[in-house]
């Protein structure tokens, strides 16, 4: 039994990154760590998960705070592509004392999750005052370093003081940014560490206001065991979607076309570009996209087994996505020896190197995207055997495996 105390703490525990808390969490007990992880909103039936009481503890004095914001700013006008959340920044209405109350001992390392609307950077100071407990912030996306976005794209703002926030849009209310940011630089605590997983949200965390001078420690991207995440028969994994062997796969996961950060509308432009005989287009999630394409599997959202199939059927993974700190579907697939055409962002800058790994095209241009796509497909069998292997043997140098993995993560918690 390693003798730190972890509590992780998660606005949630479903969707990306409330799994990654429960995975974060899992991983830290197998390890031998007394780690708990604390939750607001719980869906899932974990018993390793313990849910905070909010109904019983809510300050009163931050709820009244918090109606008074909502009604000020549901008049407000804000950039939907960047995902200014931190309206109640300032209010949390969750109490120290009471988190640490569910803990069964002091805890000597605290991980802050995805923590949107459940804990500020106040209260975390509170636990640290209360506990002395070294302090990890994980960049699951750029909230940890902002006065309230989540992803700020070419805005750089947060290295300075926020002021004139893209993301607000009303002239009169971008003072909100600026006075979060503030408030996160007063409370913060003096050797806070963040924790990074791509080479783009280090740079950012390295020019921010907040963490510049903190330590920053970069793992190699989100965590993705390589026992299950492995090169399958190829064949036998496109029978298992009765897609013909002789077809090319691309396969994609449909998320909002309204959402630009995720890039569909560049996708749909290189896919009218692109030879489209022998290739199928396997199609992940719930969104109706508007194709008409000859060859198109839907396969809806899948659990981790036919995820796992779906990228050993594909000859190419496509990840238009264009401002995030993942996304982890790009890591998995070249785990799977998968190749991947992306554009240069998040884990695209660090794992995609075309001729090698895939295709990395020109940031935005739909152009590039289909010519990644084309040049994937114009390779030969011994070709795209070499590509697959290149995957496979970047994602366990980068990653190691997951004793590997767990040494590292150790390391971070052991020097913090």
């Amino acid at each position: 039994m390693n003798s730190q105390v972890i509590l992780n703490l998660s606005a949630m525990d479903y969707g990306g990154a409330g799994k990654f808390a429960v995975n974060f969490n899992n991983m830290l007990l197998d390890m031998g760590y007394e780690s708990s992880l604390i939750v607001k909103d719980v869906r899932t039936q974990d018993p390793k998960i313990i849910r905070y009481p909010s109904k019983k503890t809510e300050k009163t004095w931050a709820k009244i705070s918090r109606r008074v914001v909502k009604r000020e700013w549901s008049k407000v006008d804000l950039d939907i592509n960047r995902y200014y959340y931190g309206i109640y920044e300032q209010f949390s209405t969750v109490s120290a004392k009471t988190i640490l109350a569910l803990m069964p001992n002091k805890p000597d390392v605290i991980f802050i999750h995805w923590v949107n609307s459940f804990i500020n950077t106040k209260l975390v100071n509170e636990l640290h005052q209360l506990t002395g407990a070294l302090i990890v912030w994980l960049m699951l996306d750029n909230a940890p370093i902002t006065g309230g976005c989540h992803f700020p794209w070419d805005c750089k703002n947060f290295a300075i003081t926020c002021d004139a926030c893209p993301a607000i849009l009303n002239p009169d209310k971008k003072w909100k940014a600026r006075e979060n940011l503030a408030f996160k630089k007063k409370y913060i605590t003096p050797k806070a560490t963040i924790c990074v997983f791509s080479q783009n949200d280090y740079e950012r965390a390295e020019a921010s206001v907040l963490f510049r001078d903190k330590r920053i420690v970069k793992l190699p991207g989100y965590f993705v065991d390589e026992k299950k995440f492995c090169p399958g028969d190829k064949k036998s994994a496109k029978s298992e979607f009765s897609i013909p062997s002789e077809n090319r796969v691309l396969f994609f996961g449909a998320t909002s076309l309204e959402d630009k950060r995720k890039g569909m509308h560049l996708f749909l432009e290189a896919l009218a570009l692109v030879n489209q005989e022998k290739i199928t287009l396997l199609v992940a999630g719930s969104t109706i996209l508007p194709l008409n394409f000859p060859n198109m599997k839907l396969v809806g959202n899948l659990n981790e087994e036919l995820l796992i199939k779906a990228y050993q059927a594909a000859d190419m993974f496509i990840c238009p996505t264009l401002e995030d700190s993942g996304p982890t579907m790009t890591n998995q697939a070249i785990m799977c020896g998968t190749p991947v055409v992306a554009f240069e962002t998040g884990l695209g800058r660090d794992l995609v190197h075309t001729g090698k790994t895939g295709y990395r095209a020109i940031y935005g241009d739909a152009r590039d995207l289909a010519r990644g796509i084309e040049f994937m497909m114009s390779l030969s069998p011994e070709e795209a055997i070499i590509i697959a292997q290149n995957c496979r043997n970047l994602a366990l140098e980068l990653y190691g495996g997951v004793e590997v993995y767990k040494k590292e993560l150790a390391s971070l918690i052991d020097n913090c």
